[in-house]
C-alpha cells in the first residue's frame, strides 16, 4: 500500500519558514500580518489535504464495490471446482479488498487527525 500520508502536514515546513522569518527585524504590523498570511495558508493547506483524503477514501470505497461485484462469482464456484486457479484470483480480490479497505480508513483517521487539530473546521473540509 503506498503511504500517501507522508506528504501531508505541512506544519514541518510552515515550522521551519516561521524560523527564518522569526530572526528578521520586522515591525509589529508587519510581523502580524505575517503571521497571519502563515496561519492562512497553513489552514487552506490543511482543508486542501482533508479534502484529499476525503476523495482518496470515496475513489477506495468505488474500488471495494467494484470488487465485491467480482467476487461475486463465489457464488459459482463448487467443492468440485476443476479451474484451482479460481480459488486463488478470489483470494486476491479479498486482499485487494482489504488493502482498499485499510487505505480508506487511514484516509479517515488522517482527516480526522487534521480537522481535530482546530486548523480545519469540519464545514470547511466538505466538498
Amino acid at each position: 500500500m503506498e503511504d500517501h500520508t507522508a506528504r501531508l502536514r505541512p506544519s514541518h515546513l510552515l515550522t521551519r519558514v516561521r524560523a527564518v522569518l522569526g530572526t528578521l527585524d520586522l515591525d509589529c504590523r508587519c510581523r502580524g500580518k505575517l503571521d497571519a498570511s502563515l496561519e492562512r495558508f497553513e489552514s487552506l493547506e490543511t482543508r486542501r489535504q482533508v479534502r484529499a483524503l476525503i476523495l482518496d477514501a470515496r475513489h477506495q470505497a468505488e474500488r471495494i464495490a467494484a470488487l465485491l461485484e467480482l467476487v461475486g462469482e463465489l457464488d459459482t464456484v463448487t467443492t468440485d471446482e476443476a479451474d484451482l486457479g479460481v480459488f486463488d484470483e478470489i483470494a486476491f480480490l479479498f486482499a485487494d479488498i482489504g488493502s482498499a479497505a485499510a487505505r480508506g480508513a487511514g484516509d479517515m483517521a488522517m482527516a480526522r487527525s487534521l480537522a481535530s487539530a482546530g486548523i480545519a473546521s469540519p464545514h470547511e473540509a466538505e466538498g
